[in-house]
């Protein structure tokens, strides 16, 4: 069966988007995807343990933060948890049972958004303000949590478009961070710029006195652009949904 396309009559947004909401939750949030976030978070706490400690304790609490938190925890438990998220329904070949209700595809994007946005922020940014009230650093935890909320949406949305638009997108995912995250982010400003790295640890900087690495963009842009990002990335997976013939 191809080519479904949604009746003339459309069901409203606000009855939709919460029963594909609760689906995706159901469905998608799997015991072992819960067990890896807190694994992850974990490791982030007892970084913060760790480097209470320390000499320069504030450097070894930007270390767990910045470098473990922003740059590793948060687009890997986006990537963890967002990119099979509509992926999966693609892969099993669900997506076909969705349009046979007259709901505009959009809702779906939304509700899938809503649902990863929804569950990381709960177990990325209350370990990330633990980790700032643990090392010793309560200055830290707004903009740490804060940055992380910006990360969150950003991650996720650009991880559920690449789970949805291809079937290899969890590598794609790995290779952005891997690769342009923490390699050419590092080569210049140019390349920075389309970092998002740059853009959380600028948020992050404003919690210190202390010159935090590629966080060189302006107060404004630090919170745009994650925004920006989070929105056109979320718009083309509904364009992507609306273009896309189920089997």
């Amino acid at each position: 069966m191809t080519g479904l396309e949604p009746r003339a009559v459309e069901v409203a947004p606000q009855r939709t988007i919460p029963v594909f909401y609760r689906m995706l939750l159901h469905g998608q949030l799997t015991r072992g995807r819960m067990v890896g976030l807190v694994l992850l978070a974990g490791m982030l706490v007892l970084i913060a343990i760790l480097v209470r400690g320390e000499a320069d304790a504030e450097a070894g609490a930007l270390f767990a933060i910045g470098e473990y938190g922003l740059v590793l925890f948060v687009p890997l438990a986006a990537l963890m948890l967002a990119n099979p998220m509509l992926g999966n329904l693609v892969e099993d070949r669900l997506l076909v049972y969705l349009w046979l209700k007259p709901t505009p595809r959009w809702h779906l994007a939304v509700a899938a958004f809503a649902a990863v946005a929804t569950v990381l922020v709960g177990v990325t940014a209350v370990p990330m303000m633990a980790a700032a009230l643990i090392a010793g650093f309560p200055s830290l935890a707004v903009p740490a949590g804060l940055a992380t909320v910006l990360g969150v949406f950003a991650y996720a949305a650009v991880y559920l478009l690449l789970g949805l638009r291809f079937s290899w997108g969890l590598w794609l995912g790995l290779a952005y961070l891997v690769v342009w995250e923490n390699v050419f982010a590092r080569l210049g400003d140019g390349p920075a710029r389309f970092s998002l790295r740059s853009y959380l640890l600028t948020v992050l900087e404003n919690g210190t006195e202390r010159r935090i690495e590629l966080a060189d963009r302006s107060a404004v842009a630090s919170v745009v652009v994650p925004l920006a990002v989070a929105l056109a990335a979320t718009a083309l997976t509904a364009w992507v949904l609306g273009r896309r013939d189920v089997d």
